[in-house]
């Protein structure tokens, strides 16, 4: 690559353009003063030429050639310009008088235009020819040439030859003496130049030569020439670097010389160093082997003798041990399980540690294990009063994998999310996204509502031995290998596995894996079931029913509460399938086949389903409470649900005894509803004996528990209407001993009695009885619940309504007559008798208040109260109802603040109620 140097910029940047701007200057000046000059010689012509016209009008007039001729001469001789000749023409165009005759060859042309006109023109001269004009003397001449000359006809030319040959001669020794002054002046300033540069080009050169060789190591070179002083700076300058890196350069070679010394003694360690950890290597490599060879000796060393303790200790589980020893037996069960899952786990992770774990490829129902692990789960989750979902995707049935790993990873993170949740649930969670027909990506997600982990502690979470805190291993156990086990499994999976926990509120661990099936995930809309009504109280299981239901294309109306359930019922007949879900605990299981039969009455075309936790844990006793409903163990699944739907069709097909009813068809006039009256309140009997006098109603009342239980030993009732809160035997006691019996073990049982709170109402239900009417008896209510209970197929009619007035009004004190003909259905004198009864029974009332209220028994003051509220509730006392059951309210509360206070105003109000009964004796 060419490299410009000083002298090639000094002559192309200074002496080249100096040279051309001075031949430009000069060429232009030249050419400005050669034009000019022309311009001057034509002007002195044109003025000359228009002076001789002027001049020889007159002899030209007088035909005086002698004169003219002479005065041609004299301007010849005298003119500043070089005239060759002046020749005048006559009009005729001959020749009238000459300068030079000598030179007369010009050829004459008359010219048709005024003024001087140049007719030649050349370098060696120049021809310009002008008329002649005659002009009158009495005028002036100027007037005379300016307006006759275009008027008259020209009387003769005049014809002036100038030769520029001389001219021309001159301007060239001109211009050549020009140039060549500048030439030499060019000349020597490019000489000048080139000295200067050489004087700046010399120092340079010689400045970079130095640099040069102390660059290339000779530091002891120095700079000694001379220089113009501004260059002294730069030669002092390079002379101090010099002797500068002269000196670094020998401290630099003394600290090499001691870091090289340092380098050797350092290698040598290094060697040594080297030498150690290759032993401490194959130390390390025969410690893993040894370490591998234990614990494979060591995980058959203790499987050998774990195996028979477990196999022994499940044979003793066979026998009828004693109570303590049985629960040793349990436990031994228990710790070796959990032994062998910690040799388990340590062997795994060993295998992951040092990379030797392989994956089983193999086809495997996937759907299936997933059932079969969130089978198992669910049952540890129940057991500690959790609750247990399952939300998921219909599985592919053939996928190909490693089943046995896929389920210890759902079962590690399963097992973990249950054993650090103390309340609340616990959600598994399985979507399937489709890659291809065949390849698909696996989304799990485990939530719970446990512990949860701190942001701090997350990222660590995924090592081995290592949980949450060690205060989390004190309080929970485990060894802390179930995760980095997990995370190894799905690494080795080519799978994600993340993790989103707040602490305190629980966390959600997600999952995806790349899984491959060999059949396309296709599944039919089941035949015959195409509304499914569903009652579960849990609300985290309602969208893995939707989850199950929806994809199948059946609609599914999921109930978390009994009256919306009991509403649905009422609204639609066309349910195909009906699931109802509840708890495992006596209550549920006593009020589970209630309300299977009360379904069943009600869609009689519809398959009923019990579903709950721990079905296969119950006792026999316990499950015989369910009778011959089908039931189904918590969570509900498409395998469970393909079973219950074979039984359908089975069912279907081989048309079975139909299940039990809730109504037992009385044996007597099939038109008459038979109903039996419990309570201890002879008042109340009476009074409902005549609200149902004039109803096609055969009533049979009973004032005890006791009686009752006699009485449906030997009469079959179409309802049963049961008061709660009875001396001997109460309500619920006389609920479960009719249960038992024969007769009316199916007999609808109605809680009658004056208030009851919407948790008492559900323990009612729990407890066997079948529905609630409150007092006092509304009519309209009553005769709804004969027809929601007694009416079937076999009864052809129903009781009559009757419209009623409401009690919507603020209470009165006193005595309301005609709240109390509404009670007594407008009969009067069963109205007075029933004023008349409830005043009678003031006294006993106050005695048995004060007793409880000073002994401070506040259950037999409820008793009380309870009773006496009973007896309000037949007669126009309303501000006397009110105030009894508040006080019922509160005792049931347990709210004693102002109770004094309501006791008093309520015998004062029996006082007045007292006092205004005389009336109507």
């Amino acid at each position: 690559m060419f490299k410009p140097s000083i002298l090639f910029n000094a002559i192309v940047y200074a002496i080249i353009p100096s040279i051309l701007m001075t031949v430009g200057i000069s060429a232009f000046i030249v050419h400005v003063t050669a034009k000019e000059r022309n311009e001057l010689i034509h002007e002195q012509a044109k003025t000359l030429v228009e002076s001789i016209a002027y001049a020889s009008e007159f002899n030209l007039v007088s035909l005086n050639k002698v004169g003219l001729q002479n005065k041609l001469r004299d301007i010849h001789t005298t003119s500043s310009l070089s005239i060759k000749n002046i020749i005048v023409y006559d009009e005729a165009g001959e020749i009238f008088a000459a300068s030079n005759y000598q030179d007369t060859q010009y050829k004459f042309e008359e010219q048709q235009t005024a003024g001087v006109k140049i007719i030649n023109r050349d370098d060696k001269g120049m021809a310009l020819i002008a008329p002649i004009y005659a002009f009158d003397n009495s005028f002036s001449q100027t007037s005379q040439w300016s307006s006759s000359q275009t008027l008259q006809k020209p009387i003769g030319q005049i014809l002036l030859i100038v030769n520029l040959s001389t001219d021309s001669y001159q301007r060239f020794l001109t211009n050549f003496t020009l140039f060549l002054l500048i030439g030499l002046s060019a000349l020597v300033s490019a000489i000048l130049m080139l000295a200067l540069v050489n004087r700046i080009v010399r120092p340079v050169q010689t400045f970079v030569d130095a640099v040069k060789r102390i660059g290339s190591g000779d530091l002891k070179y120095r700079l000694n020439m001379l220089v113009q002083y501004e260059f002294n700076d730069l030669k002092d300058g390079i002379n101090v670097m010099a002797e500068q890196l002269q000196h670094h350069q020998a401290k630099l070679e003394s600290e090499i010389e001691v870091a090289t010394h340092d380098l050797q003694q350092n290698l040598l360690l290094v060697e040594e160093k080297n030498a150690e950890l290759d032993i401490a290597r194959k130390e390390a490599l025969e410690a893993s082997k040894i370490k591998s060879q234990f614990l494979a000796t060591m995980s058959h060393e203790v499987r050998t003798p774990l195996n028979a303790i477990v196999g022994f200790t499940k044979e003793l589980n066979k026998a009828n041990l004693p109570t303590p020893y049985q629960d040793y037996v349990t436990t031994i069960n228990a710790s070796a399980d959990n032994l062998i899952a910690i040799v388990n786990d340590i062997l795994d992770f060993s295998k992951i540690e040092a990379g030797k774990i392989e994956l089983d490829y193999s086809a495997f129902n996937l759907n299936q294990m997933v059932e079969d692990v969130s089978k198992l789960m669910s049952r540890e989750a129940f057991s500690k009063g959790l609750e247990f979902s399952l939300e998921s995707d219909i599985l592919p049935i053939s996928a190909i994998g490693d089943q046995h790993r896929f389920k210890q990873i759902l079962t590690n993170l399963l097992s973990n999310a249950i054993k650090f949740t103390l309340h609340g649930h616990i959600i598994l969670r399985l979507s399937l996204s489709s890659i291809s027909q065949t390849q698909h990506q696996l989304i799990i997600d485990v939530e719970d509502t446990g512990i949860g982990i701190s942001k701090e502690k997350q990222s660590k979470l995924f090592s081995a031995f290592n949980q949450a805190d060690a205060s989390t291993t004190r309080r929970y156990g485990g060894t802390g290998l179930g995760l980095a086990i997990t995370h190894g499994l799905v690494q080795k999976m080519n799978g994600i596995i993340s993790l989103k926990s707040e602490l305190g509120k629980g966390s959600i661990f997600s999952l995806k894996l790349p899984i491959t099936t060999s059949k396309s995930n296709q599944f039919d809309k089941p035949k015959d079931i195409d509304k499914v009504l569903i009652l579960d109280s849990k609300i985290i299981t309602h969208k893995s029913y939707d989850r199950l239901f929806h994809p199948l294309g059946v609609l599914a109306d999921i109930c978390g509460t009994t009256e919306e359930w009991e509403s649905k019922l009422y609204q639609s007949d066309d349910y195909d399938l009906m699931i109802i879900a509840s708890e495992s605990d006596e209550e549920s299981l006593e009020l589970l086949p209630l309300q299977a039969a009360f379904a069943r009455k009600q869609q009689e075309n519809c398959y009923v389903v019990l579903c709950l936790p721990l079905y296969s844990c119950l006792s026999r006793e316990q499950q015989s409470l369910l009778g011959d409903w089908p039931v189904i163990e918590k969570p509900f699944t498409y395998r469970k649900f393909e079973l219950l739907y074979n039984q359908k069709c089975q069912l279907a097909q081989t048309k079975p005894k139909a299940l039990p009813n809730i109504i037992t068809t009385p044996t007597t006039d099939s038109s008459q509803i038979h109903i039996l009256a419990v309570d201890d309140n002879e008042t109340n009997l009476k009074l409902l004996t005549a609200i149902l006098q004039d109803q096609n109603v055969s009533l049979t009342c009973c004032t005890s528990g006791i009686e009752a239980c006699h009485s449906v030993e030997e009469n079959v009732f179409d309802l049963i209407l049961m008061d709660v809160q009875m001396p001997e035997m109460d309500g619920i006691q006389t609920t479960v001993k009719i249960r038992q019996g024969h007769l009316n073990k199916k007999t609808p049982i109605v809680a009658f009695t004056a208030h009851a709170f919407k948790e008492e109402r559900e323990k009612l239900l729990k407890n066997g009885m079948d529905d609630y009417l409150a007092k006092p008896i509304d009519i309209k209510k009553f005769n709804r619940l004969v027809n929601k209970w007694v009416f079937s197929s076999s009864k052809s009619a129903s009781i009559h309504e009757e419209n009623l007035p409401t009690d919507n009004s603020k209470p009165r004190h006193g005595i309301d007559w005609q709240l109390a003909l509404a009670r007594a259905s407008n009969q009067h004198e069963i109205a007075v008798e029933m004023l008349i009864m409830l005043v009678d029974t003031f006294d006993e009332v106050i005695t048995e208040i004060n007793q409880a209220h000073q002994a401070n028994d506040h259950s037999a003051l409820l008793a009380a109260i309870h009773k006496f509220h009973g007896s309000t509730c037949y007669s126009g006392v309303p501000y006397l109802k009110y105030l009894a059951n508040n006080i019922e309210l509160q005792l049931k509360k347990s709210i004693y603040i102002n109770l004094d206070e309501l006791i008093n105003e309520l015998f004062n109000e029996m006082a007045l109620v007292t006092k205004l009964s005389q009336n109507y004796r």
